[in-house]
C-alpha cells in the first residue's frame, strides 16, 4: 500500500491512506485500426523502454553529463496466436511487404494510397483490478519492422496454438489515465 503524510497542522499529524492493488499483466486490450484480426489473437504486449539518454562533455578533469535534447524508444512487440486460416499473420506480413516493396515499387503505392496508409497508431487499453479501463498507451505512426517466424512441428507432445511477434517502430507514445 501506499502512505501519503500530508503537512503538519496544530500539533498534530494528518495521514492519509490510499490502498491500490498491483497491475494485472492479463488485463488489456490492444486496438489496431489496421489490423482487425489481431485484438481477438493477441497474447502479449511488451511495453516498451524509454531512455533520455546522456551527452558526454569531456574536460581537462573529469567528463561532464548532461541530458540529451530527446527521447529514445525501444520497439513495440506484439504477440499473438495465428488463427487457421493465417488472417492476423497475413495482415502484417503485406503491411511488411508492401512499405518495404520487395518485387515492385506497385506495392509500396498501393500500401500508402490504401485507407490506412503507411503508418497506423496502436492502442494498448490495460484495466484494472475491476476489470475496468484504467491507462491508455497510445502508439503514434507505427509500422511493423519485424514478423517472427512460425514453429510447425510434426513431432511435438502436446498441440499447441502456433504463436508469432511482429515489432513495431513509432514516433512517440503517449500515456493516459483514463
Amino acid at each position: 500500500f501506499i502512505l501519503i503524510i500530508n503537512n503538519l497542522k496544530l500539533g498534530y499529524l494528518r495521514v492519509s491512506v490510499m490502498i491500490t492493488n498491483y497491475l494485472s499483466p492479463t488485463s488489456f486490450v490492444v486496438s489496431v485500426k489496421r489490423l482487425p484480426n489481431i485484438e481477438f489473437y493477441t497474447q502479449r504486449v511488451t511495453l516498451p523502454s524509454i531512455s533520455g539518454g546522456q551527452l558526454d562533455v569531456p574536460t581537462p578533469l573529469n567528463p561532464f553529463y548532461t541530458s540529451q535534447t530527446g527521447l529514445e524508444y525501444a520497439p513495440l512487440e506484439l504477440g499473438f496466436i495465428v488463427d487457421e486460416n493465417m488472417q492476423n499473420y497475413l495482415e502484417i506480413f503485406n503491411w511488411l511487404q508492401g512499405i518495404t516493396s520487395p518485387q515492385s515499387s506497385d506495392l509500396y503505392k498501393s500500401i500508402k494510397n490504401s485507407e490506412d496508409g503507411i503508418e497506423s497508431d496502436i492502442t494498448v487499453l490495460v484495466s484494472n483490478s475491476h476489470k475496468n479501463p484504467n491507462v491508455q498507451f497510445t502508439f503514434y505512426d507505427c509500422f511493423p519492422t519485424d514478423l517472427s517466424s512460425i514453429n510447425l512441428d510434426i513431432t511435438a507432445q502436446d498441440i499447441n496454438s502456433s504463436e508469432c511477434t511482429a515489432t513495431f517502430k513509432y514516433t512517440y507514445f503517449s500515456v493516459e489515465n483514463i
